[in-house]
């Protein structure tokens, strides 16, 4: 942002600290912007800090600010999607408004302490919203420890808050039972999303591969599926992503009765299309609107969550469909080849299937599972 700097230094008092800040104005807009240049423990401190703002003329740089640092490691982040580096930039809005105008040098640990201690009293966020915000700005002060701008990481061992006053939200469950899965089969049939909804509860789709997969990738003929890309929300909109992984991207053998509900979802669809007429936007997409058009994630959860509740079965989130499809997967697999089979169906690696769901696993692969466990112990027997 173009910044020019109107005035001097001036020292305020801010709660228990002493604030520097100088007056300007944004050049571009010409709106007033003072830049906050940082916060002290004493009076004396923060008058002795402006006197040398003001004679170093570094005044109207922002370099070296937790802002700064911290704008600069989310801007690098490339290599990640556009949901996860607005997860970034959301953490990031916070850091500056609470301490993007502490230069980097002058931060204590004691500062970030109190600061996240802060966030977790006002009630507005959540644990795990304070746990990315805290991640984001360790990440950023390491960045600038590895490339020698700062000595050390104050934010390094700064703990999470004991108490946060927001109240954890209420769970979903996180699996249906076998007789919930068929109650909700049975009040979904002749909805107009039963095909996909069914692949997404015995497959164990993600949200985003179900909202994103084509006709395309379906052949009934041979009953498979092929899972390529999703659809994710970003700001409020939906968007085309890559699978997380090349786990993610897989082919996926469906049952018969599996590939007759897609059959009967692909001529509703093209009813739906001359119904549509000029309106009908041609995506190739297997769950749509009924012009054709990418249903957004919001759109999918509000409709699950009906039909969920018409079913009159617990409330699951579309995660949990994941989860449920896989819980079952493992508690029916007779063997150790069955569970591998199941971790490609799911695009998982067997050894994060096996930790998650060990809980359900078949004594048979138990029994396997700990010869392995004991034959892979460096403990002494006996």
């Amino acid at each position: 942002m173009p910044w020019k700097q109107t005035g001097h230094p001036t020292v305020q008092k801010q709660r228990e600290r002493w604030v520097v800040r100088v007056p300007g104005i944004d050049t571009e807009t010409g709106r007033r912007q003072p830049r906050q240049l940082g916060t002290f423990r004493s009076r004396r401190a923060a008058q002795s800090a402006a006197t040398s703002f003001a004679a170093s003329g570094d005044i109207a740089s922002d370099r070296g600010t937790v802002a700064r640092l911290v704008d600069r490691w989310v801007a690098g982040k490339i290599d990640v999607s556009n949901k996860t580096r607005q997860q970034y930039q959301w953490a990031a809005g916070h850091i500056k408004t609470g301490l993007g105008g502490i230069r980097a040098d002058q931060v204590e640990r004691d500062d970030i302490a109190r600061w996240l201690e802060g966030l977790a009293a006002e009630g507005r966020l959540s644990r795990r919203s304070i746990q990315i915000i805290r991640m984001v700005l360790r990440a950023a002060l390491d960045d600038a420890v590895a490339i020698g701008e700062l000595r050390r990481n104050p934010a390094a061992r700064v703990a999470m808050p004991r108490q946060v006053s927001k109240p954890a939200p209420e769970r979903d469950t996180e699996v249906w039972t076998e007789s919930q899965i068929q109650r909700f089969f049975e009040t979904i049939r002749g909805h107009r999303w039963e095909g996909p909804l069914r692949l997404a509860v015995l497959y164990g789709l993600r949200r985003s591969e179900l909202l994103g997969l084509r006709w395309a990738a379906v052949s009934l003929r041979k009953g498979a599926v092929r899972i390529e890309r999703g659809v994710v929300d970003v700001a409020g909109r939906p968007e085309w992503s890559d699978g997380k992984n090349e786990r993610s991207r897989r082919t996926i053998p469906i049952d018969d009765e599996t590939a007759a509900a897609l059959t009967s979802h692909r001529r509703l669809q093209a009813m739906e299309r001359l119904a549509a007429g000029p309106q009908w936007e041609d995506n190739d997409l297997v769950l749509a609107t009924r012009a054709g058009r990418v249903v957004s994630p919001r759109n999918f959860d509000t409709t699950f969550a009906r039909l969920v509740a018409k079913a009159d079965v617990p409330r699951l989130s579309s995660h949990g469909l994941r989860h449920t499809a896989a819980t079952h997967m493992v508690r029916h697999a007779s063997d150790i080849g069955e569970i591998r089979a199941a971790a490609d169906i799911l695009g998982h690696s067997p050894d994060m299937l096996m930790k998650t769901y060990a809980h359900v696993l078949p004594e048979s692969a138990r029994t396997v599972t700990e010869k392995i466990a004991k034959r892979g112990s460096t403990r002494p027997s006996g």
